[in-house]
This record gives structure tokens, C-alpha cells and sequence, in this order.
């Protein structure tokens, strides 16, 4: 899905060509608007992007998605969601971040593993809810990458990652407000090279590690057959991972999970047509075309529910339409919010650095840059599942669309720390944003 050339920016797969086109040119207008000659210092965030302006371009683009009902779009849908979100910007984190681990544990957010850019670093916060600042702790115990793992509310679990092979650590407190790692049972011997893009959750009193991509070929490049997905009994000192039902959804990744009532909830996820995206490459390297749906990588919009006391899967009601990449978030026991996302590009005020996103800057060795006068995301519709209704409604847009963002709640709010852009402008498409949301409940 990501770090794709830049020309699958305009890739023509969203429902209305004309829509997108106008979006571009809309947001366009505004961005040249609040950051033109007479603009460029006021609520200027960072040099890529324009916190306050942004605000209002989202408050924007709800009202707009309230004048046209769900259901005439798409079918099995409802028209009112149970949330709404306003949004604002917390702290900058310390570190350009994506593709890692949030939990809230107590009054702090743990942010662990993925990718602290530049430099692949392993890193790791805690963020205070209160005093609204960020302070190191120590990093997980190996080198993690794309790392996949979950909280439960009082420990931090860490499991494998694009090179930490067989590795399994968790997190918690220590005496004196501190933090403290201890090892967990590897994974099994197949695991030895890693996982990335993959899905872990706590099922009631299992550990679950469900589908993903090994490591050793980019994840536009997935040839491998489906990994074996395993669990692991927390209450049990002495226990070992052990298969669990397979996932139904064949060879896939970048799953949207979250767990409800002690079971597993899966959405979308992705997996590439190697025709499709030989096709891809083909018509970009020889004409600079780039009309091959999904860029090659179809996304998916089949969902199901997990039951480990039964160990097994069951279908629930598609997805309105593909997603993958992002985090589904519980509430109220009863609902998930699936933080976007999907190859399709959503624009907001801020800059694009094409000459990044293409590599020319690198491999031309030179500090050119084609700058575009927005922020570039990827898709920011927000969408809420019911567990008892099995329907969908959409609460809207999220402030920025970035994947590979963890998302945590407070109950109150929501917290997005980081992720992937398409900006192209700063640490190989990487995000220091600090996204909240706060949830009112409607009547």
C-alpha cells in the first residue's frame, strides 16, 4: 500500500472521478487561501502541514457528507451514527512515527516499536493525558520495525515485527513510576524471519496473532502462501503458542481489528493480484500511466468475528467498501470506529514534496523538490460497526488521513499518534501529528 510512486495519486478507483477532481481543486483553493502571500506565518503547525486550517477544512467536509445520507450511497448502512468527532491537535510527538503500538495504561499513552524516522530507531514514550507531554521509556528489548501488538489496559504486548522474528516481550509498570520489559514465550519456529502488517489482539484469555506478511519482500510485493495464525494462553505461566483457527479470509494483510465482548472482530485488509501489479508496472515505467485498479493491490471489504472460547471464525456484514491499514477502535462494549483507510488520497492545507514520493530527489542527488501546495493523505472516512446490529454508519472524516496510525481511547476521545501520509515531504512519508477526537454521543 505504501511509499508507491507518486502517480498512484491520481489513480482513478473512488466511486466519482468528478468528486475527487473538484476535491482536489477545492482544497486546492483553500490551501492557496490560508497559506498564501498574506498567510504563511499564522497557524502554520510545521512546515508540511496547517493544524488550525486543517480544523476547519474537516469541519467542512463533515457538513458536507451530512447533506448526502449514507444509505443512498451504499446499501445496509444507517444514516445516523451513534458518534460524532470534533477534532483538534495535541503535542507534536518527539519523532516522526508510524506503524506502531499505543495503550493506555492509566493516565499515559505507551507509544512502543514501528518506525521512529529518520533513522529506524527503537524508541519509546509515554504520553500523559494530564500534563499533555511526552517522556522517554525504555524501548522494547529488540529492534522492532512494523511492529504488531496491543494493551490491555495494564500491560503492553509487543509480538514479532518486520525483524524481530520470533520475538514476544510485554510492558508494564515498575515501582517509582517506571516501566518494565519481561520476555514472553517465542513464536514458533516458522516465525524465524518475522511478520509485518499483521494482527494482534487480546481474545478473551488468548493472546491471537492473525495473518500478515513475512518478511523479506515489500508489501506491494506478497507472493508467499498465508502464515499460519497462532494463540497463546495468558493465565497459563507454562503455556506455548498453538494454531488457532485459521483466518477465512486467505492469504492477506493490514486487517482493521478490534476486540468487543471478549471476541475478535476483523475488517477489509489487502493482498496483491500479481497480474494486476505486474500490469502496474508495466503501463508506469513504459507511459507513466497508472490506471490499473488498486495500483495492483486489491483491497478487500469481507469481515468476521472470532470466538476463542469455540476457536472459531464466523462471516459478519461486509464492509460499504474496501479498507485496510487502519485501527479499529472499541467503545461502549459495543462499537468499533475503523480509523479509515484506503489507497484513495484525501487533501488537506499543507505542502506534498512530489520529487520525495517519486525518489528523484535521492536518486538524482540533488535537493530539487516539486512541492504541491496541499497535505496529501490517504483515505480519512471514518466508519462505526455495531456488534449487536451488524450494520455500519459513518461518523465522518478523520482530522488527517494517515494508515499505520495506532489509535487509543480514553473513553472521552481518541488519540492518533503519527502514521503514514502521502505527503512526501519529510522522513520517508512519516507523521509527528497527535490527533484527538472527542466523542459526543448522540441522542
Amino acid at each position: 500500500m505504501y511509499s508507491k510512486s507518486c502517480d498512484t495519486f491520481f489513480s482513478s478507483r473512488s466511486k466519482s472521478t468528478w468528486f475527487r477532481l473538484s476535491t482536489i481543486f477545492v482544497l486546492s483553493s483553500l490551501g492557496a487561501a490560508l497559506n498564501g502571500p498574506g498567510d504563511q506565518t499564522t497557524n502554520i503547525s510545521i512546515d508540511w502541514r496547517n493544524d488550525e486550517a486543517n480544523r476547519i477544512v474537516a469541519e467542512e467536509l463533515n457538513k458536507s457528507y451530512a447533506q448526502v445520507p449514507f444509505s443512498q450511497e451504499y446499501e445496509g448502512v444507517l444514516d445516523k451514527a451513534p458518534f460524532e468527532l470534533t477534532w483538534t491537535t495535541g503535542p507534536n510527538l518527539p519523532v516522526t512515527w508510524k506503524g506502531g503500538i499505543a495503550g493506555a495504561i492509566g493516565n499515559e499513552i505507551v507509544l512502543v516499536g514501528g518506525l521512529w524516522m529518520p533513522g529506524y530507531r527503537n524508541l519509546a514514550y509515554a504520553y500523559n493525558l494530564n500534563s499533555k507531554a511526552y517522556r522517554e521509556i525504555p524501548p522494547p528489548p529488540f529492534k522492532t520495525e512494523y511492529t504488531q501488538g496491543t494493551s490491555d489496559g495494564t500491560n503492553v504486548y509487543v509480538v514479532g515485527g518486520r525483524v524481530a522474528g520470533r520475538h514476544v516481550a510485554k510492558l508494564t509498570r515498575s515501582p517509582g513510576n517506571g516501566w518494565l520489559w519481561s520476555d514472553l514465550p517465542s513464536l514458533p519456529e516458522s516465525e524465524a524471519k518475522g511478520r509485518w502488517l499483521a494482527t494482534v489482539e487480546i481474545a478473551g484469555k488468548w493472546l491471537v496473532y492473525v495473518s500478515g506478511h513475512p518478511t523479506g519482500t515489500p508489501s506491494e510485493e506478497r507472493g508467499r502462501p498465508a502464515m499460519k495464525d497462532w494463540r497463546l494462553r495468558l493465565d497459563d505461566e507454562n503455556a506455548q503458542w498453538h494454531p488457532m483457527a485459521p483466518y477465512p479470509g486467505s492469504v492477506r494483510a493490514m486487517l482493521e481489528s478490534a476486540i468487543v465482548r471478549g471476541k475478535l472482530y476483523v475488517f477489509g485488509g489487502s493482498h496483491p493480484n500479481p497480474a494486476m501489479r505486474e500490469s502496474f508496472k508495466k503501463l508506469v515505467d513504459q507511459y507513466r500511466l497508472f490506471n490499473i485498479p488498486y495500483a495492483g493491490v486489491p483491497e478487500y471489504r469481507d469481515a468476521y468475528c472470532y470466538d476463542p472460547e469455540k476457536d472459531e471464525w464466523k462471516r459478519i456484514r461486509n464492509l460499504p467498501f474496501p479498507m485496510h491499514g487502519g485501527k479499529g477502535v472499541p467503545l461502549q462494549d459495543r462499537y468499533i470506529l475503523l480509523m479509515g483507510t484506503s489507497e484513495n488520497k484525501s487533501l488537506r492545507v499543507g505542502k506534498t514534496d512530489i520529487s520525495v514520493l517519486a525518489g528523484t530527489a535521492t536518486k538524482n542527488k540533488t535537493s530539487d523538490h516539486i512541492l504541491l501546495p496541499y497535505w496529501t493523505g490517504y483515505n480519512d472516512l471514518i466508519l462505526c460497526y455495531d456488534v449487536e446490529q451488524d450494520n455500519y454508519s459513518r461518523p465522518g472524516v478523520m482530522l488527517y488521513g494517515v494508515a499505520t496510525c495506532p489509535w487509543v481511547t480514553d473513553g472521552q476521545h481518541i488519540y492518533g499518534f503519527g502514521g503514514e501520509p502521502y505527503h512526501g515531504f519529510n522522513n520517508n512519508n512519516t507523521e509527528n501529528v497527535l490527533q484527538i477526537g472527542s466523542l459526543k454521543i448522540r441522542n
